[in-house]
């Protein structure tokens, strides 16, 4: 898999997986899922078996504290 850096907030896709969303905030998997779980950061799924999904506008949000 490529190693994927996002240097700014116009690079990243609209809508995350949760892979991405590691790879942005530099933590763990299950702290991701632990934050989507809480309602800290909102998700989507696109379906009933699909993966999660974040918007990007939702994980600025969060990133600047207002999540």
């Amino acid at each position: 898999m490529a190693d994927k850096r996002y240097t700014c907030c116009d690079a990243l896709p609209l809508v995350l997986t949760v892979p991405e969303v590691i790879d942005v905030l530099g933590i763990g998997r299950n702290t991701v899922y632990e934050i989507i779980r809480t309602g800290g950061l909102p998700s989507r799924r696109i379906g009933k078996r699909s993966p999660i999904r974040v918007l990007k506008r939702d994980l600025i949000r969060y990133l600047e504290g207002e999540g």
